[in-house]
């Protein structure tokens, strides 16, 4: 076993195929500290100098239009007391300042971990390709009938392709994500972006937390190559195999989940969502008859919460099933 798995990895290794795509991972990666770069920079003279022309063109209210308009707040909150915040300011007495027209700035603190997530699930597609390709090429071209002559034992075949499809892809999913979080991490410091302003009251994001969000992203990468891997033994062409994830996209993450919103617990995009970002919400629409409005419908949306223990064991399970059944299928089916 150790000597067949030697030697599909140098296999692995040996093919353009794959080495291209680990550069478009690499590639991938890249676009998460450019677009950090670009997102968090300081505002340019131009857009200052815009800002300052708003502003200076800004006129206030006259005092009966003032008066008129401290009334009309008044009495709103007096029809919805609820709606009145804690912190509220009188929109009125509002007066603009330069960071009211200035571009948004993005920081550290609250947007790196948009950043290498938004990136999770293309290194993760290219990754099943890598597994799928790496699998499917033997079955296109002849040769695993050919190697089964001298390895007969299908099991440890099938287990070696398997195990070399994820140990492969590995030195791709850890370069192309330590570019991916440390170059995340070097675009805001450059731009002195790692802290939001107070006044925006948004969460606060850690180094530590990207480096989690990294390392289960590392591990989506290996998992999804381990299931393309055994896509390729089930369909023995990578392009099958990409048509098969289109359709599974198109019929059941799109129509079906739209169609029966009791199934999106269980669907992959939503439990790799909830896997890289150690958990995620989802919106249900409810429509019930309201009394108070004559039993006319009223819609509501009720917010649920998937955990990153359900996700993982959503997509664990997803893995298991697809290894074993590829598994009985190219156990039974022959090879030409």
């Amino acid at each position: 076993m150790t000597r067949l798995l030697l030697t599909e990895l140098s296999r692995f290794f040996s093919r353009a195929l794959l080495w291209g795509l680990a550069c478009g991972a690499l590639a991938l990666a890249l676009l998460g500290p450019y677009s950090a770069w670009q997102a968090s920079g300081p505002p340019s003279a131009q857009d200052i100098a815009f800002a300052q022309e708003q502003v200076d063109a800004f006129e206030p209210m006259s005092p009966e239009d003032l008066e008129t308009c401290l009334a009309e707040e008044q009495q709103y909150f007096e029809d919805f007391p609820d709606e009145k915040p804690d912190d509220f300011v009188s929109g009125c007495t509002w007066e603009p300042t330069l960071a009211d027209y200035l571009p948004y700035r993005h920081y550290f603190d609250s947007d790196a971990l948009g950043v290498v997530t938004g990136i999770a699930l293309p290194l993760a597609l290219v990754a099943l390709v890598m597994g799928a390709s790496f699998v499917a090429a033997e079955f296109s071209t002849g040769s695993i009938g050919n190697w089964l002559t001298f390895a007969p034992r299908r099991g440890q075949v099938y287990a070696s392709k398997l195990t070399a499809a994820a140990l492969g892809t590995l030195p791709t999913a850890l370069v192309a994500l330590a570019v991916l979080v440390g170059g995340t991490w070097a675009a805001f410091a450059v731009n002195d972006a790692m802290h939001a302003p107070a006044s925006r009251g948004e969460g606060t994001s850690t180094v530590a937390d990207l480096l989690q969000v990294g390392g289960r992203t590392a591990a989506l990468v290996v998992g999804v190559a381990l299931l393309g891997g055994a896509l390729g033994f089930l369909l023995r062409h990578t392009a099958a195999v990409l048509g098969a994830i289109v359709g599974w996209v198109a019929v059941v993450e799109g129509y079906v989940a739209a169609m029966v919103p009791g199934l999106r617990p269980y669907l992959l995009n939503l439990n790799v969502d909830a896997w890289v970002n150690g958990g995620t919400t989802y919106w249900v629409e409810r429509c019930a008859p309201d009394p108070d409005q004559g039993n006319a419908m009223v819609c509501d949306s009720v917010t649920h919460v998937v955990s990153q223990t359900h996700g993982a064991v959503v997509l664990g399970v997803v893995g298991v099933v697809a290894v074993a059944v590829a598994w009985l299928v190219f156990r039974r089916r022959d090879v030409s």
